[in-house]
């Protein structure tokens, strides 16, 4: 059903007319709201033309019930006006979003923009913005300029927005840091994380023919999410136009890609088979990895051990140094990421786990971080540390030892002087105790390490305590400002946004000592666990430090 209304506001000129359809009727309080964007100059009619591909994959059920909106935007791109004139995106979400809601009574409902041209463009620009509020966007042709500076963008796309609009929008002269704070290639460069933390689905799509020429901006977004290791639908559709008979069905993919975010395929019979095929897949890959060297195992001496080290990948060198009394498992989907990437991947196991020597006493941070350094000098450095909470601090103190061998640190939910409550830190010290039962086991690892929400069985075993023993009498050994003050090599922190055992205040404190040296990355929907909760997060925040310091 098509309606027609109007909302008054204060932020644009008003009242903004807009459209809204739906295939179902009567309140829900899930139903998604998909906000559903014209290009530059259009209206709200624009809805009543993609009412036959909504009305279309509604038929074939590949697209729930949902109410799309689109309002009457005119040129205003969607943007909030630098000069504060006119706030579009700020209407749209703080506003016309919360009337649709109490319209139809989608209190919970999903929110999906998307749309066409500059609309499309919008779309993307507000879930890269705010990820944490879309569940999907999915842009048809997005008028995005091929540049990462004002100053750099071709005459080729300056044609889809004349200088008198872009002075309107970015202010005159174009202020070159509100149109880079608005490009969604700055925002994805900036806020790659937490898109990836949000689990936001993003399709993205152009044809090859277009004669705006967007689909040069849209295939350097493309290789931007890639590079990012932000998963995502691209399509380059061929021989496609601006406009013409291709759009039409271009939209019903889209809102098919929409469909399967919204609604994935149940589980059944024939699916149970399918995930039985991919593991056989799998294992054969694997198995083909180590034939071409793609994946190994080796041995290394260290100074009085021997260390197994798993090795995956070609390129610059990585070494994952896994938590307190943890071995090196937990970092399996990391290097499967970073070494696609192109990076060698090194993931030493700890003395007493997984074919490593199990001389435990008497240890220092020292003697753990030689071990790090025998690995790093066997494979040939300089090498970036990625270290999850112990492995972070054996991390720091390679880096104080063997400069020469560490080009970086990366830090994971890395210990500070402000102790967890007692609730979280009693739940931590009950992980490590064997006689418990499953389910107590279970509840203080959910307790401790995992956000509201996550699943914690993914850590259910792996634990070491003899090692977790060892190694927490050679963290008693130094104070961690200590090892704060030694440090003399970048570092980035990635912080779990829900940690109750690493506090965030932790990470606040080691950037205002160190300075420019660390940067702080936080992760929402995290706790302490974090590699297993938010896995392309942390791999998006790594691959982004990793090749800064490349170029």
């Amino acid at each position: 059903m098509l309606e027609k209304g109007s909302i008054e506001t204060s932020l644009v000129p008003g009242p903004v007319e807009y459209s809204t359809l739906r295939a179902g009727s009567g309140p829900s309080s899930e139903l998604p709201i998909v906000l559903w964007l014209h290009g530059g100059g259009g209206s709200s009619r624009f809805l009543e033309t993609c009412q036959a591909q909504f009305v279309a994959c509604w038929s074939e059920s590949s697209l729930p019930d949902v109410v799309a909106v689109t309002p009457s935007a005119g040129w205003s791109f969607y943007l909030d006006r630098l000069d504060g004139s006119e706030q579009w995106e700020t209407f749209l979400l703080d506003e016309l979003v919360p009337h649709i809601r109490k319209q139809t009574g989608s209190t919970t409902g999903p929110l999906v923009v998307g749309g066409i041209s500059v609309g499309a463009q919008a779309a993307l620009r507000i879930a890269f913005r705010r990820p944490e509020l879309v569940a999907a966007v999915a842009a048809v042709e997005p008028t995005l300029e091929a540049a990462t500076r004002p100053d750099e963008v071709p005459l080729r796309d300056r044609v889809h927005m004349p200088d008198v609009i872009r002075r309107r929008l970015y202010g005159d002269p174009v202020d070159g840091d509100y149109w880079l704070a608005n490009h969604p290639l700055a925002l994805v460069g900036g806020n790659a994380p937490a898109i990836a933390a949000a689990r936001t689905a993003i399709y993205l799509e152009c044809g090859d023919g277009d004669q705006f020429h967007v689909q040069y901006g849209a295939e350097m977004l493309h290789r931007r999410l890639f590079d990012a290791g932000l998963s995502h639908e691209y399509r380059l559709v061929r021989g496609a136009n601006h406009v013409g008979p291709s759009v039409g069905p271009r939209i019903v993919d889209a809102l098919r890609f929409v469909g399967r975010v919204l609604k994935p395929s149940p589980f059944d019979g024939q699916s149970l088979q399918a995930i039985v095929e991919v593991e056989t897949f799998a294992s054969r890959v694997r198995e083909l990895e180590q034939a071409v060297g793609y994946r190994q195992r080796h041995e290394v001496r260290g100074p009085d051990c021997q260390l197994t080290v798993h090795v995956q990948g070609q390129g610059p060198r990585v070494v994952l140094l896994p938590s307190l009394g943890r071995g090196a498992a937990d970092f399996a989907d990391l290097a499967d990421r970073l070494a696609r990437a192109g990076y060698t991947v090194l993931r030493p196991e700890p003395r007493g786990v997984g074919g490593s020597s199990r001389s435990l006493d008497r240890l220092t941070l020292d003697d753990f971080a030689d071990d790090v350094a025998a690995v790093i000098d066997a494979f040939g450095g300089p090498a970036t540390l990625v270290g999850h909470d112990f492995g972070g601090q054996v991390a720091q103190m390679v880096a104080y030892l063997y400069p020469d061998l560490v080009s970086s640190l990366v830090l994971a939910a890395s210990p500070g002087p402000v102790q967890p409550k007692p609730e979280p830190a009693t739940a931590l010290r009950r992980v490590f105790i064997p006689e418990l039962s499953n389910t107590d086991h279970l509840e203080a690892v959910a307790l401790a390490l995992f956000a509201p929400g996550n699943d914690p069985v993914a850590w259910v075993d792996g634990w070491h305590p003899t090692l977790a023993f060892a190694q927490a009498e050679a963290e008693r050994q130094i104070a961690i400002e200590e090892l704060w003050a030694r440090l003399r090599t970048e570092a980035l922190v990635i912080q779990p946004a829900d940690d109750l055992i690493v506090l965030p205040e932790n990470a606040e404190l080691m950037a205002a000592q160190a300075g420019d040296l660390v940067q702080v990355v936080t992760i929402p929907g995290a706790g302490h666990a974090l590699l297993p909760e938010q896995p392309e997060a942390v791999a998006t925040a790594i691959l982004g430090w990793l090749r800064a310091r490349s170029t």
